[in-house]
């Protein structure tokens, strides 16, 4: 068998994506932080037009960022 496409996840780095997942439904731009000032300023805005879309907007840009597991 073939590891390839495998990822290995460890306790901590899975609970730093659920913790970031809270983070998206409580305070969507705390959420992407460590993304740059554009996403937090852009989910801020998207959260000041209704809390619902500055949540999807969160949990769009945290999943949609590659390799987070791959150190």
């Amino acid at each position: 068998m073939s590891n390839e496409g495998k990822v290995n996840i460890t306790l901590i780095d899975f609970l730093k994506l659920f913790l970031r997942y809270i983070l998206c439904v409580i305070f969507p731009p705390l959420a992407v932080i460590d993304q740059g000032c554009g996403s937090i300023f852009l989910v801020f805005i998207f959260t000041l037009f209704g809390w619902l879309p500055g949540c999807i907007l969160a949990f769009y840009l945290v999943l949609s960022k590659k390799n987070f597991y791959r150190k």
